[in-house]
C-alpha cells in the first residue's frame, strides 16, 4: 500500500484554506450551497470559515499526527451535520490511518464534504455506506443513540473512535477588586464562541458560570446582552429548524416566567435567581447565567457533559479540573471554538473492538 497520508493530507488543507478565502476561486459559489444547506447566514458562514476552520495548522502538525497513527489498510469517517467545518478535522483524522480513507456525510450536511473531495482532487472518497471490517478504523460522529448502535453492530476488531455530544461552559470569577477593566473585553471574546454555528456545536458555551456576587454576575450578563446585540447586527444568526424554534420558544417562555432574562439579538440571556442552578438552554444564541459559590464543584457535576471550558481569571481552574474530571479542552474565552488538533477534542481514546462477529452499517 503507498503511505501517501501527509500528501492527502495537505491536499485537504489546501482545499480548506481555498474555502475560507472569500477571493479564492468558486468561493462565492461554495459559500451560497453552505447557506442554503446550513441555515446560517451569509455571514455566519463567513465567520466559520475563517475563523473556526483550521485551514492554517502546521505542515509539521499534520506529520505529527500521520507519526502517532498505526498504518491500516482503510479508515472510515461518519460525519454529523451540526458543524459543517468539522468535516475537515474527520477526514484529517481519516487520513491519518490510512490513504484509503472513505466519508460518508450526513445528508443534512453533505456540501462541505463534497468541496473538500472535489478540491483536494480525491484526497479521500465519499461514499453511501460504510463497512469497516476488522483491523480497520472507523471515526464515527453523532448522538449518544447513534453511536451506541454502531458499536453494537460494528465487527469484532474495528477501531471505534466515537465522538458524541456535548456542550461548552464559560467560568467567570469575579476579581478581588471589583473594579474590573478587563471585563467587557473578554465578554466580547466569548460573544465570539457563542455566535459560532448559532451554538450547534459540542464546543459551543451554552452555560455560564459566575464565582462572584450577584452584582458581579448582573454585570456579566449586561455585557453580555450588548456584544450579542452588536453581534447580531454584524453577523446575524440564522434559520433555526422547527424542533430548535420549539425548544427555544420553551425555554423563553420558562425563564421569562423565572425572571431576569433579556433577549440578547435573536437569542437571551438568562440570570438564574436559584444559586448553582444549572439549566441547558437550547441552540440559537441562548445563554444560561449561574453564581456559583464554589465553580468547581459545579463544573465536576457538569462533567460528562463538558468538551470544554472557556475561563477568565481562574488559573488554577485547569489542573484542578484535570484531576477530578480528566481531559477536557481549558482555554481562555474566544478559543472555545478553535480546538487543536492533538488535543482530547479528537485524539479521545478509542471504545474497546467489540466482541461482535458480524454486522456494519
Amino acid at each position: 500500500m503507498n503511505d501517501d497520508r501527509v500528501e492527502r493530507i495537505l491536499a485537504v488543507r489546501r482545499a480548506a484554506q481555498a474555502l475560507a478565502d472569500p477571493r479564492g476561486e468558486g468561493s462565492t459559489s461554495a459559500r451560497a450551497a453552505l447557506v442554503q444547506e446550513t441555515g446560517l447566514s451569509a455571514q455566519g458562514v463567513a465567520f466559520a470559515l475563517e475563523r473556526c476552520l483550521e485551514h492554517q495548522v502546521s505542515r509539521a502538525t499534520l506529520s505529527g499526527l500521520v507519526k502517532v497513527q498505526p498504518l491500516l489498510s482503510r479508515s472510515h469517517v461518519l460525519l454529523s451535520a451540526n458543524v459543517f467545518t468539522a468535516a475537515f478535522r474527520a477526514v484529517v483524522l481519516g487520513l491519518a490511518q490510512s490513504p484509503q480513507t472513505q466519508v460518508r456525510a450526513s445528508r443534512r450536511s453533505s456540501a462541505f464534504p463534497r468541496l473538500l473531495c472535489e478540491m483536494s482532487g480525491g484526497a479521500f472518497e465519499l461514499v453511501d455506506e460504510l463497512t469497516p471490517q476488522p483491523g480497520e478504523s472507523l471515526w464515527a460522529y453523532g448522538t449518544a443513540e447513534t453511536l451506541t448502535s454502531l458499536r453494537a453492530q460494528l465487527p469484532s476488531g474495528v477501531q471505534f473512535h466515537a465522538h458524541g455530544p456535548g456542550m461548552g461552559a464559560a467560568v467567570f470569577r469575579q476579581p478581588v477588586h471589583y473594579q474590573d477593566p478587563e471585563l467587557p473585553t473578554h465578554v466580547t471574546e466569548l460573544v465570539s464562541d457563542v455566535i459560532a454555528f448559532d451554538q450547534r456545536g459540542c464546543l459551543s458555551p451554552r452555560v455560564i458560570l459566575v464565582e462572584g456576587s450577584r452584582s458581579y454576575a448582573e454585570q456579566v450578563c449586561d455585557l453580555l446582552v450588548r456584544a450579542l446585540d452588536d453581534a447580531e447586527r454584524a453577523i446575524p444568526r440564522g434559520a433555526l429548524d422547527p424542533q430548535e424554534t420549539a425548544d427555544a420558544l420553551r425555554y423563553e417562555a420558562t425563564v421569562t416566567y423565572l425572571g431576569s432574562s433579556a433577549p440578547a439579538g435573536m437569542g437571551m440571556v438568562f440570570l438564574d435567581p436559584a444559586p448553582g442552578r444549572v439549566l441547558t438552554p437550547p441552540v440559537g444564541r441562548y445563554l444560561h447565567v449561574s453564581v456559583c459559590d464554589d465553580v468547581l464543584s459545579t463544573l465536576v457535576a457538569l462533567g460528562p457533559e463538558l468538551t470544554t471550558v472557556g475561563i477568565y481569571n481562574g488559573q488554577d481552574l485547569p489542573g484542578r479540573l484535570q484531576e477530578r474530571i480528566g481531559p477536557r479542552r481549558y482555554v481562555e474565552l474566544g478559543q472555545m471554538q478553535r480546538p487543536a488538533f492533538d488535543g482530547p477534542v479528537d485524539l479521545r481514546p478509542g471504545f474497546a473492538p467489540t466482541k461482535r462477529t458480524s454486522g456494519g452499517m
